[in-house]
């Protein structure tokens, strides 16, 4: 468990805040393409309880600045896109894409004051389907190439979705291996696209796996062994990726084809944005399959269909018959909402009871309560790269194998990476 101190080291994040800093060491995505196309609409953003807009100006170009005008606070996400920036409806002042005031034509030309006034503003790039913000102090670092970032177009999709809980939460579940083995059970045959059909068999054989964990370059490996009653070894190997993101593999039985990247991302301190990046390693990816099911599972204001309010719309029905073990129906990404929003919207870590399974959630809070202790030392925050040559992760597994008696995880990923360079998701699956 955590102290209510440490709880709140982690989980506040607001301006000024030590967990605030950390993340905003950081890039950290806020839209994605598809939400700011060309010629699109100014969009609201709210992230680390930051109020801003996100908007391109009629030279396509992209800025993120504040949301209420510098002048009387009227939310600029309304404001009209025209002459080199966002103009706000009020009084008409116009806003560039580094937020500086460039036109106030409600003053008489002799009093314009247009030099003094400057919107917060934050940079933003474009990567991997999603738009990123820099909103740290210095130099900003380069956002990290992993696959699911950088592969070709056909072989990786991005969307975010809501979730009514505090951003930690929704990266413990992320990267905790034990409660796939009941939270997304599943009885065996098609899932209609949420799941692969044989994550039922993958998990459900032995719901008690063996972990490890090893630090690495860019956060900690997380191992998950199981034994399936066949006699096989199925091990797992995910990812946590400082300071929020994690890396969870496809559920389907070996040979892997892909794995997912995802981004918890505060919009407060009550609420965040997952966004998930969904990637294939050799085949492109069923786009419009993918969109379908989230779709169908995402409602309009971009939480999830089940929610809090409608009970996550359960079924003791399907429960009993044993469709699912949850009654929550077959979407991992609803059940993993129930588990993270019931805890309330900020859990508290000084009540819980940990138990030898959670010893990657363990290693998470320690991973980052180090980061937070590095930067109050007035040293870098962990993981951040500047040299593009540098931009690579050599230490990177995330796949899942089958695996000889006698092997554990960590000995499976030294044996994998003296393979040498190649030797990373892709090599592994095709093994």
């Amino acid at each position: 468990m955590l102290s209510q101190k440490q709880n709140e080291l982690v989980t506040l994040t607001g301006p000024g805040t030590p967990g605030g800093k950390l993340l905003r060491s950081y890039w950290q995505p806020v839209a994605t393409d598809e939400e700011m196309p060309i010629g699109g609409a100014p969009l609201p953003v709210k992230i680390m309880n930051e109020e801003l807009v996100l908007f391109r100006d009629d030279k396509d170009r992209l800025g993120l600045i504040g949301l209420h005008c510098a002048h009387r606070g009227t939310d600029l996400s309304y404001g009209r896109v025209e002459n080199g920036g966002l103009r706000c409806l009020y009084h008409g002042w116009l806003f560039d894409v580094n937020g500086q005031c460039i036109d106030q034509p409600a003053e008489p030309e002799d009093k314009k004051f247009c030099h003094k006034v400057r919107q917060v503003s934050y940079p933003v790039q474009q990567k991997g389907g999603v738009i990123w913000a820099y909103m740290g102090e210095g130099e900003a670092p380069q956002i990290p190439n992993f696959d699911f970032l950088t592969a070709p177009l056909p072989h990786r999709k991005a969307f975010r979705v809501i979730q009514d809980s505090n951003w930690l939460q929704g990266l413990e579940s992320s990267t905790d291996p034990s409660h796939v083995s009941y939270l997304h059970r599943l009885s065996p045959g098609p899932v209609g696209g949420s799941l692969p059909g044989g994550q039922a068999r993958m998990f459900s054989e032995d719901p008690c796996p063996k972990l490890d964990i090893e630090r690495t370059s860019f956060g900690v490996r997380i191992h998950a062994l199981r034994k399936m009653a066949d006699g096989q070894n199925y091990l797992r190997v995910n990812n946590y990726i400082y300071p929020c993101g994690t890396t969870p593999v496809s559920s389907e039985p070996p040979p892997v084809t892909g794995y997912q990247g995802r981004w918890y991302v505060p919009i407060d301190d009550h609420s965040h944005c997952r966004f998930e990046f969904i990637y294939s390693q050799k085949v492109p990816l069923d786009k419009e399959g993918f969109t379908a099911v989230r779709n169908q599972h995402v409602a309009p204001d971009g939480r999830h269909t089940r929610r809090l309010e409608n009970r996550y719309l359960q079924d003791r029905e399907e429960m009993k018959r044993g469709d699912t073990w949850t009654g929550l129906g077959r979407y991992a990404g609803a059940q993993d909402a129930f588990a993270i929003e019931t805890a309330g919207v900020i859990q508290d870590r000084s009540q819980e009871h940990l138990g030898s399974t959670d010893i990657v959630i363990i290693e998470l809070r320690k991973a980052l309560l180090a980061a937070i202790k590095q930067m109050e030392d007035g040293k870098e925050a962990p993981g951040r790269l500047h040299d593009p040559a540098q931009n690579y992760f050599p230490d990177f597994i995330c796949t899942a194998d089958y695996i000889p008696d006698g092997e554990d995880g960590p000995a499976y990923c030294k044996r994998v990476l003296a393979q040498g360079p190649g030797s990373g998701p892709a090599k592994v699956a095709a093994e």
